[in-house]
């Protein structure tokens, strides 16, 4: 959709323009006659540019955002409120139906808003469960962000594990519908950017967006994206790349953008994670923890001898546990304890992971 006040390209269906936040024409779905943004009914055919039944786009999401469990909404409402146009690093998520105009066709319209209201559904489950936020209903797509208005160390991870999410309940779905809907995919963009968040619109109607480029881009590669693909930028690469399987497609050239995007698609999560911390490549020595090693490794020692116990470590995040345990894996066990202790090459070490959208789970961890 074409902004006529910045000339910037957007998303089919978006009702604000991503990087200047300026009312969109509305696309009529029957015929593609453009409208302005307050018609209700199509100037070319008269067809109804909201819902089947005259509900608003604004109407059925906020029927839907009623779906999302009862902690995340106590979570939100605890947020403190953002100032207006506060600037954050945001992860954007897309995805549109593929082929929703042939597919209208071919159905009532009563029958079109069921299959679609399906699909939402569904995509709406995985944004709650990773703890995003639905901010609009695109026609046939959606827009979630994860980081507003709720922030995560791994907004990018979570991101990316509710558009696998996604693909797979979209997969039984398309199994749901056979014999009804033929080919029934979604396509997925994710990116990840610093943003100008906030209320956007007028008094009479204003929506939780982002604005900014990192949106318009995030669009971009749900657009490229083949059907049921999933397509990530860069800057989300760097983030998952130690949790999950990525294929460099290179730079693709996109409509907007004078320079081609680099893109790569998101295959799969790994099965062993490797580890994400620290600079790749690089490696320097571990300074001021040497009363913690010792701990550590007299702790360890004791266990050689037969002397078991649990240690905990705690601290904030980026401080270095999680180094402090691999250079206590690493020691040698002390000169005077070598007669006495179990070789070092005899202990099973046993790594487990707590993933944080798991914290509702009893025994997560076990």
């Amino acid at each position: 959709m074409h902004c006529v006040k910045c000339d910037a390209d957007n998303a089919p269906g978006a009702r604000f323009c991503s990087m200047c936040a300026h009312p969109l024409p509305q696309l009529c779905p029957k015929c593609q006659q453009e409208n302005p943004p307050e018609a209700r009914f199509c100037s070319a055919c008269a067809a109804p540019l909201h819902g089947s039944d005259g509900t608003s786009d604004m109407d059925r999401l906020d029927g839907l955002r009623e779906l999302a469990p009862e902690g995340l909404q106590e979570k939100i409402r605890e947020t403190p409120e953002s100032l207006p146009g506060q600037r954050k690093p945001v992860t954007i998520l897309f995805t549109d139906i593929v082929g929703s105009t042939a597919i209208a066709e071919k159905l009532d319209s009563e029958e079109w808003k069921e299959v679609v209201q399906g699909a939402h559904r569904r995509v709406i489950e995985a944004v709650y469960r990773y703890e995003g936020t639905i901010a609009q209903l695109l026609g046939d797509g959606v827009l979630a962000f994860f980081g507003a208005p709720l922030t995560h160390e791994d907004d990018p991870e979570r991101a990316a594990r509710a558009a696998l999410h996604i693909q797979a309940s979209m997969a039984e779905y398309q199994s749901e519908l056979s014999g009804f809907v033929d080919a029934f995919q979604m396509r997925v963009g994710i990116n990840t950017g610093e943003v100008v968040i906030g209320e956007v619109g007028s008094e009479e109607h204003a929506e939780y967006l982002a604005v900014g480029d990192a949106v318009n881009i995030a669009a971009r590669l749900e657009g490229a994206a083949e059907p049921g693909q999933i397509l990530v930028s860069e800057a989300i690469a760097r983030h998952i790349k130690a949790g999950f399987t990525l294929r460099d497609l290179g730079e693709v050239p996109v409509k907007g953008k004078a320079a081609a995007l680099a893109m790569l698609e998101l295959v799969e999560a790994k099965a062993e994670p490797s580890s994400g911390r620290g600079i790749e490549g690089l490696r320097s020595p571990l300074i001021g923890r040497d009363s913690e090693l010792e701990r550590l490794s007299s702790a360890l020692a004791s266990l050689q001898q037969g002397l078991g116990q649990i240690v905990v470590i705690l601290g904030e995040a980026g401080i270095g546990k999680t180094r402090l345990v691999q250079e206590t894996m690493q020691q040698e066990v002390p000169a005077e304890l070598e007669e006495t202790s179990a070789p070092a090459l005899s202990l099973r070490w046993l790594e487990g992971r707590s993933l944080s959208y798991g914290s509702a789970l009893s025994f997560w961890p076990i």
